[in-house]
């Protein structure tokens, strides 16, 4: 038996790990169309919108990212299906800690790099990128993918091969993603620079990336999913303990926010020279840099991606001499290890506990009292006969969630008008009105609801994460009332 065991190939064993964690992982995600991606929500009505043959939500949401891509072949087989989504994404993060395990490991360094994929894969930020379909795991697999492409088309020293478009295509893919996605097409142009094959080789290189950047950013008018100048503590301190929003964010949390960051800064302080010298640390180096001004969670999970892959290695050169023992050679690398691994399955039992009681975000929430609160609103089919059903047409400050979740028309919220009078005069065709009025760019719109006449709105329900206001029928604002005699 054991010498059966023993011919097994090493990847065999690889893909059973694989396929293990993807079916534990699955356990632990949601499995309704809550707690999705603003953007992921978006890409994915583009997709099942083309597959169906109906009028597409770009029209009303614009240009969605290339999520639109990756999430193509499960969009349209199982159209509709927002787990087939999520599976499409755990196979996308198996591959990326696949090619970053192969791409650390070509360097000679397998201890290291298997420590870090194993830590990678529990980690709770990694899952909860996976249960959004958030755009940092594609991202990050666009990035692993782009530093294969560039040592092939090296090694190929062909001019227009496969790879050439292969990396165009990527630069594209990873600016329309995400503003840290400038990280690879600038990674592409130092080392270029620096290290070109030759002179025709580089120009071909330089036009093709300057070209597709200029068409992403047009493409992309200006990431309205991102937000910028986020707090990188609180996204720092999901590595370890997850995600945390609100009165939820405590002290402990900003502990470890602080702690991860002066990890990150000593990896960086310490491995700067092989994070130049090799072409995915830079773009690491760059996505970090460009994320610190996020603060979101891409801008996490690079720092987790850069301390696993950069700084367990430097802690296994740390080590005695080849014949000390195994605690003095392995033992504080182990002990430290088993202590993140233990933090990890704590917060991913928490999640699990949490799915298991149905509790949702504070967004998805509100989104939920839209969707589903019978009685309430003009598509109820409990209150209303087919024929009598009407179509309802919500503004939204999460348009695309809102639209999966309720089946119904969702439009972004209008645009900042300077009175009540021009915000009733927009909000003409609009049933109900869903935003967070603690957002600060929702400011406006909350003051000039406030200040509106009586009985032109109404709060239908205000919680934590949202209100919703139903908004009276009026009279169009360009045609005149009619007079009764």
């Amino acid at each position: 038996m054991n010498n059966l065991l023993t011919r097994i190939p090493n990847r065999y064993w690889a893909y059973l790990a694989f396929a293990l964690w993807g079916v534990i992982s699955f356990t632990l995600l949601h499995k309704t169309s809550y707690g999705l991606d603003e953007g992921a929500a978006h890409a994915l009505l583009l997709v099942w919108s083309v597959s169906d043959n109906v009028v597409s939500p770009i029209l009303t949401l614009g240009f969605p990212d290339l999520r639109t891509v990756f999430l193509a072949p499960a969009g349209i087989l199982w159209t509709g299906n927002v787990l087939a989504a999520k599976i499409t994404t755990i196979l996308a993060m198996s591959i990326t800690a696949w090619a970053l395990h192969a791409w650390k490991s070509r360097e000679g360094d397998t201890e290291g790099a298997l420590l870090a994929t194993g830590l990678l894969l529990l980690s709770p930020l990694f899952l909860d990128q996976i249960d959004t379909i958030s755009v940092s795991p594609y991202l990050l697999l666009v990035f692993v993918l782009g530093a294969w492409s560039n040592q092939i088309y090296r090694e190929s020293k062909r001019a227009f091969g496969g790879m050439y478009f292969a990396q165009i295509f990527l630069c594209l893919a990873s600016v329309t993603l995400h503003p840290a996605g400038f990280a690879y097409p600038l990674a592409l142009l130092w080392t270029w620079h620096k290290k070109p094959i030759d002179q025709n080789h580089r120009n071909y290189i330089f036009s093709g990336i300057i070209s597709a950047t200029l068409v992403a950013l047009v493409l992309t008018s200006g990431w309205s999913h991102i937000e910028w100048f986020s707090n990188p503590i609180r996204s720092l301190s999901s590595i370890l303990l997850g995600p945390a929003t609100g009165e939820d964010f405590g002290t402990f949390h900003w502990l470890c926010g602080i702690g991860t960051l002066f990890i990150l800064i000593l990896v960086l302080w310490k491995q700067a020279k092989n994070l130049f010298a090799d072409f995915l640390g830079l773009a690491l180096l760059f996505a970090l840099m460009i994320s610190a001004f996020t603060g979101d969670d891409f801008f996490a999970l690079a720092a987790l991606a850069t301390c696993l892959y950069w700084g367990i290695p430097l802690m296994l050169r740390k080590t005695a001499s080849p014949h000390s023992g195994f605690w003095e050679q392995r033992g504080m690398v182990l002990l430290l290890i088993f202590v993140v691994a233990t933090t990890f399955m704590v917060a991913n039992k928490a999640r699990f506990e949490m799915l298991q009681s149905g509790n949702l975000s504070p967004r998805d929430s509100i989104i939920k009292v839209m969707a589903e609160d019978s009685g309430l609103f003009l598509n109820d089919e409990n209150s209303q006969n087919a024929t009598e059903k009407k179509t309802i047409r919500i503004a939204s400050q999460w348009p695309a969630l809102t639209m999966l979740a309720c089946r119904c028309d969702a439009l972004p919220l209008p645009p900042n008008a300077k009175d009540s009078a021009a915000l009733f005069a927009m909000l003409h065709g609009i049933d109900y009105l869903v935003f967070d009025p603690h957002d600060p760019m929702n400011d406006s719109l909350s003051h000039n609801l406030a200040n509106m006449d009586a009985g032109k709105v109404e709060t239908v329900t205000l919680q934590r994460g949202g209100v919703i206001v139903a908004v009276k029928k009026s009279i169009p604002p360009d045609l005149p009332a009619k007079k009764h005699d």
